[in-house]
């Protein structure tokens, strides 16, 4: 009798259902860091969507959402498994990051930067019922997680710059060093933008971020550029100078009208940068 109560014990099922779960991994990233996103205790050939929604600092919504089927065991797996539809399709573990864009009716022109580096983008990640979008009205959510998103990575030291009339943001990285280092130059859209510099800082390299338009530090109208050669050496320069960086190992990165600059400080301001990244030059 006793081995009888056993065998009835192993066979009984439970009526317990577990409740579906969405988990994202790890959940707190840098902003380039793979995420593994997964879906479970659904039931088996189920169709489900995964969604990505955030806000901007500006307030505008930000989203993306993927069509998804789920195997034998009832789970997605979005490392390995195939969206069948939505802003992407196939396999793209990351898709829905890199397929964010402005929500319907959104205003035109939008661009996402991030302005305040020391914050993350928060996103929302949901689970939701058959194969639906974000603008649909009626939907249900069968579980979510949220994620947050960073560019600067803990104990980055941030480094306002005002000094030998240099307008910047330098990002050291945690340790003594020396460090090897980055000048970051942006476009004619002016500013100061801070979150390429801190993603390097992130991943082991000093950086120092100008502006050399577009702000209001800097001497004359902020809609013209009125700096010239000698500002950019004095950058090169301050970096060189850092006693938590390598000056034999400093590197220009320029992007659109940035690429000028940058080109300048290699070929006649009498610098030798150990690299050079042009992208989208004018």
């Amino acid at each position: 009798m006793f081995v009888c109560f056993l065998i009835g014990e192993v066979r009984r099922k439970s009526s317990f259902r577990q409740s579906p779960l969405l988990t994202a991994t790890p959940v707190r990233a840098l902003i380039d860091e793979q995420i593994s996103i997964k879906g479970r205790f659904l039931s088996q050939n189920y169709p489900v969507t995964v969604c990505a929604q955030m806000h901007s600092e500006e307030g505008d919504l930000w989203e993306a959402f993927a069509h998804y089927t789920t195997n034998a065991s009832g789970s997605i797996n979005l490392t390995s498994d195939h969206s069948v539809g939505g802003s992407y399709v196939g396999c793209e573990p990351m898709g829905l990051f890199w397929a964010l864009e402005p929500a319907l009716g959104s205003r035109e022109g939008l661009r996402l930067r991030k302005r305040n580096v020391e914050t993350p983008y928060m996103v929302n990640i949901s689970l939701l019922e058959g194969h639906t979008s974000p603008s649909e009205g009626q939907r249900t959510e069968l579980a979510a997680v949220t994620t947050e998103r960073w560019y600067m990575a803990p104990g980055v030291r941030r480094i306002e710059i005002r000094q030998n009339n240099i307008v910047g943001t330098l990002f050291l990285p945690p340790g003594p060093g020396p460090f090897p280092a980055m000048l970051d130059l942006w476009g004619m859209g002016g500013g100061l933008l801070e979150y390429r510099s801190a993603l390097f800082a992130s991943r082991g390299f000093a950086s120092l971020s100008v502006a050399y338009m577009g702000h209001k530090d800097l001497p004359g109208p902020q809609h013209i550029m009125s700096v010239g050669d000698s500002y950019f050496k004095s950058a090169f320069q301050l970096l060189q100078d850092h006693c938590q960086v390598d000056a034999d190992r400093i590197g220009v990165i320029g992007l659109s009208y940035g690429v000028v600059p940058t080109l300048r400080i290699a070929t006649t301001i009498g610098f030798k940068p150990s690299c050079l990244i042009c992208i989208n030059g004018q």
